[in-house]
């Protein structure tokens, strides 16, 4: 499964609750608001719970608009482009927008 996640994490609780229900082989995306996650320490350690088997991403372009430097980011989020985006999408069945 691929959980999209726009809201900011410490406004809503979408992150919390796609790493509360995320398995081995999920996907979680970070979009918009989301990707503050990636260098907010306390969002980091949720991240830092998930299983090893449960991959992160971030949108760059989303970072770059936040000031958000690649170097900044918790060292287990991967990056992605718009092009990252759909193959991510097409690649992972079903998905699921997370509010």
């Amino acid at each position: 499964m691929l959980y999209i996640i726009n809201k900011n994490p410490s406004q809503n609780l979408a992150l919390k609750n796609c790493v509360d229900q995320a398995i081995a082989g999920d996907v979680i995306l970070l979009i918009e608001s989301a990707v503050y996650a990636v260098i907010n320490a306390a969002q980091s350690t949720l991240l830092q719970s998930l299983d090893d088997q449960v991959s992160v991403y971030a949108l760059i372009p989303d970072l770059q608009a936040r000031g958000i430097a690649l170097d900044q980011c918790y060292r287990g989020v991967n990056v992605v482009d718009y092009a990252g985006f759909v193959g991510l999408v097409t690649e992972h069945q079903p998905v699921r927008s997370c509010f």
